[in-house]
């Protein structure tokens, strides 16, 4: 397949690079938007384990955990890499299917400027590029980044 170009996406929060890091891994439940999970309503949490090997998933209520992916590094304040084992149809996919996403945590003045950039989506196979465009929209990370600043705001 044809490499597909990585995704850029990014945003400034008003909060330092230590407590926005801490909120987008620790945090990750409390603001990751719903229509982005498998359990939709029934959401319990989303995870990130802190540490390179561990996972990131989401919890139901009834306690099942499907993995979105692995954490590939893990570097607070500055740096975060996932696999994204999502696949083009929006079900769990295996490790070496998986794109990646990393994610830099920048100071900027009294804020921090994360700065996104989603790649290899070739490894997702049949619907790559749709899965690109779903992520490239609006829809897609901006409005995952946008909740995660309206989270911060409080």
């Amino acid at each position: 397949m044809t490499a597909l170009s990585p995704i850029q996406a990014g945003i400034t929060v008003d909060a330092p690079p230590e407590r926005a890091f801490e909120a987008f891994t620790a945090e990750l439940g409390r603001w990751w938007p719903l229509a982005y999970t498998y359990a939709q309503a029934e959401l319990d949490t989303a995870v990130i384990e802190p540490k390179p090997g561990g996972l990131w998933f989401e919890r139901d209520r009834a306690g099942q955990e499907t993995a979105w992916g692995e954490v590939r590094a893990y570097e607070p304040p500055s740096r975060l890499v996932l696999s994204f084992a999502v696949s083009p149809d929006r079900a769990p996919e295996p490790e070496e299917r998986a794109s990646e996403v990393e994610i830099h945590f920048l100071a900027e003045g009294s804020g921090t400027r994360i700065e996104l950039e989603h790649r290899d989506f070739e490894r997702h196979g049949d619907g790559a590029g749709r899965l690109r465009e779903g992520m490239a929209s609006p829809g897609g990370w901006p409005l995952i980044l946008a909740d995660f600043a309206r989270y911060l705001r409080g």
